[in-house]
């Protein structure tokens, strides 16, 4: 008897879990102190301590930060497609996080968008939350407008993680260069402070740039997003996004690679490159 009540309790439990968890994933759960010190927002110190946190909580990481992992070696796998797929493997979560963040950055957006539209009041939470995205997407802004939030519209949004995991793979070589191993730069990234990085051993003399060198994979992925959305270099990247998402179409890596023209000093011959590595990789990226 008593066994048949623990059973008929556990059953009724499982429906009222199945019948919730829909309605709990709708709102992710915000990581707060998330942000890296470059993205905490500095013009939110004249808010109160209850306003200051909701924006805060806007500005927040949607995923957990995940456990860190030592880079593996990756030429200890000698078959070339478990090699890729441990190399997806490893930097998936870190693009995800990115990107889900982004995802709710622009939602958020999109409705102070809609608010402004149709002429309703701000808040102050809101309009600190709009400042603090200028500041970090390196926007200039005295008075915003709806020329300034659509800009910043096409700066927040998403990177495919065809493009993301294609371009580590392209300039890291599969996780295996120097500046992967040694500072888990996986994206050519540099920095000019002498003692940043890693100085290159192709440095022509009188150069002073040195590759970045990071802490972590989350750092060296949060770094990529913020120069692919942030500085001008990348408005033709961005240009293409926002056009495809004015067309009602899908934002694709294939697509987006067409606007990484000046990412590398071989230009077109670079885009062909991506785009080719994306489409012969498409069934491990996909997985």
């Amino acid at each position: 008897m008593l066994l048949k009540k623990i059973i008929i309790s556990a059953f009724w439990l499982l429906v009222f879990v199945a019948v919730l968890s829909p309605f709990t994933e709708l709102e992710p759960v915000k990581q707060l102190d998330s942000l890296e010190e470059w993205q905490k927002p500095s013009r939110i110190t004249a808010l109160n301590r209850a306003d200051q946190e909701k924006v805060l909580q806007r500005l927040a990481y949607t995923q957990p930060l995940p456990a860190f992992k030592g880079l593996p070696d990756f030429n200890l796998i000698n078959d070339t497609t478990e090699k890729k797929r441990s190399f997806f493997n490893y930097l998936r979560p870190y693009v995800k996080r990115e990107n889900a963040r982004l995802r709710a950055l622009r939602q958020q957006l999109l409705e102070i968008q809609d608010k402004k539209q149709k002429h309703m009041r701000m808040s102050v939470e809101e309009y600190a939350f709009l400042y603090s995205l200028y500041d970090e997407f390196r926007m200039e802004v005295a008075e915003t407008d709806e020329n300034m939030l659509e800009e910043l519209l096409r700066r927040v949004d998403v990177i495919p993680e065809s493009l993301v995991l294609m371009q580590a793979a392209n300039e890291s070589a599969w996780g295996t260069s120097r500046f992967a191993v040694e500072g888990y730069n996986f994206f050519g990234q540099w920095c000019f402070r002498e003692g940043c990085g890693l100085i290159p051993q192709s440095r022509l003399e009188g150069q002073t740039h040195e590759v970045a060198r990071f802490d972590s994979p989350a750092a060296s992925i949060n770094s990529y997003f913020y120069n692919l959305n942030a500085f001008h270099t990348y408005e033709p990247l961005r240009a293409i996004r926002a056009r495809l998402r004015q067309e009602g179409k899908p934002v694709r890596g294939e697509t987006l690679a067409a606007g990484l023209g000046a990412y590398s000093e071989r230009g077109e011959e670079y885009i062909a490159e991506i785009s080719g590595m994306i489409r012969f990789n498409r069934k491990l990226l996909e997985e």
